[in-house]
């Protein structure tokens, strides 16, 4: 199973009925969204400002929602509702519900992510989510991450636990005490939190993921033959990007350099066994479609980018020529289509959905596999995938159920 959320194209009626209900112009500031047949939401930032956007991803695009002035946010979605993210500086966390888009749930600018006293960003990277309720928020410039109540409206209860991470640093040759924690991901009852152990900003040969059960939020031994608690130790260097489908997490490596390294390492999450299945290639983004074919992105340099597939023998191939040597700022893939989000054509920013299901032995014209496209109003640089669910006949909205 992906770890993501989908559309749901069922709940067409039901979405309806809840955006026309609902009167969010209560003052000049407010936006109401109007309603259309599936939605994502795009996180998107330029010239020192980001809002958020909504699209079908085929002809459809609101855009102006939540304007900040700060660029470093993200975009996480549970269901019907999503999550806006501030990272570094920001460390904020606010709850939405899609049919009042800029009604904040949580107090204020909502949560705080950093610790009483500190002075110094959390930089929250990721949220995940167990259940309905309860998530799990990644901080890059800490060494606890936070699982969190997403329900509660009142911040002495947002903290359900603290996870340590602090013991997985390399102290002889680390420059700070974080772990640099990054993504996150489920399977069958138990976390796998990224770990690049940065010295500074240089990528190290101590890039591990930290495994912790669910159930009682205690740390697994994914090596009892040593002492202590150990977690996975990872091949290649600087992760930064990654996906899960089944019980496999592909991980993207990136370091950076005059000519980037990196490649692609899967690891087992029933063994703890990793592999590396590319190595000669740095990547800055993978997605999987519904059927677990990987699409990831490489990357030459700034703002060069080619889009790839990875093949069952793990060889790979470019997508379409039109794909290469362009800027890709993300990939998604909520089914069997691929969101990419990119700059580099017309000098626009669009959304452009293709079709993930194709055989890409070989290049195809763009034409061929092009499904539809939007522009967004700023850089697309985060997607993420509503699940609208369907009020049954004779069920008032009053009556649904998260």
């Amino acid at each position: 199973m992906i770890n993501k959320n989908f559309i749901n194209p069922l709940a067409v009626i039901a979405f309806s009925q809840l955006l026309t209900a609902c009167n969010l112009l209560d003052n000049d500031n407010d936006k109401s969204l109007t309603p259309f047949d599936g939605i994502a939401v795009i996180q998107s930032s330029g010239s020192g400002e980001s809002n958020v956007e909504f699209t079908d991803g085929i002809s459809k695009i609101e855009s102006g929602f939540l304007p900040k002035t700060a660029t470093d946010y993200s975009v996480f979605t549970k269901g019907e509702y999503f999550y806006h993210l501030g990272k570094s500086t920001i460390d904020t966390i606010q709850k939405y519900h899609i049919d009042n888009p800029e009604m904040g749930f949580y107090p204020n600018n909502g949560f705080s992510l950093m610790d009483s006293g500190d002075t110094t960003s959390a930089n929250p990277h990721e949220l995940i989510f167990l259940n309905e309720s309860t998530g799990i928020i990644t901080r890059y410039g800490k060494t606890e991450a936070w699982v969190v109540n997403l329900n509660t409206t009142d911040a002495e209860n947002f903290i359900i636990k603290k996870l340590d991470l602090s013991h997985h640093t390399t102290p002889t040759s680390d420059t700070d005490s974080d772990p640099e924690m990054d993504m996150a991901f489920i399977h069958n009852d138990k976390l796998f939190i990224t770990l690049q152990n940065l010295d500074g900003w240089a990528a190290t040969t101590n890039a591990k993921i930290a495994v912790f059960n669910t159930q009682n939020w205690l740390e697994v031994d994914t090596n009892p033959n040593e002492a202590g608690v150990q977690a996975i130790n990872l091949t290649l260097k600087n992760h930064q990007s990654g996906v899960i489908f089944n019980n496999k997490i592909y991980l993207g490596s990136l370091v950076y350099g005059k000519t980037p390294t990196g490649g692609i390492e899967v690891i087992n999450t029933d063994s703890y066994n990793t592999s590396v299945v590319v190595d000669d290639i740095a990547v800055n983004g993978i997605t999987s479609n519904s059927e677990g074919h990987i699409f990831f992105s490489g990357y030459s340099a700034w703002e060069d980018n080619s889009l790839y597939k990875l093949n069952i023998d793990n060889s790979y191939g470019l997508v379409s020529n039109e794909l290469s040597g362009i800027n890709i700022t993300h990939i998604a893939s909520p089914d069997k289509t691929l969101w990419l989000a990119t700059n580099s054509f017309d000098d626009e920013n669009k959304i452009i959905r293709l079709d993930a299901s194709l055989d890409y032995s070989l290049p195809k014209s763009l034409n061929d596999i092009k499904l539809s496209e939007v522009i967004t109003a700023f850089k697309p640089i985060k997607v993420a995938f509503l699940d609208i669910k369907s009020i049954p006949a004779g069920d008032t909205e009053e009556s649904t159920t998260e």
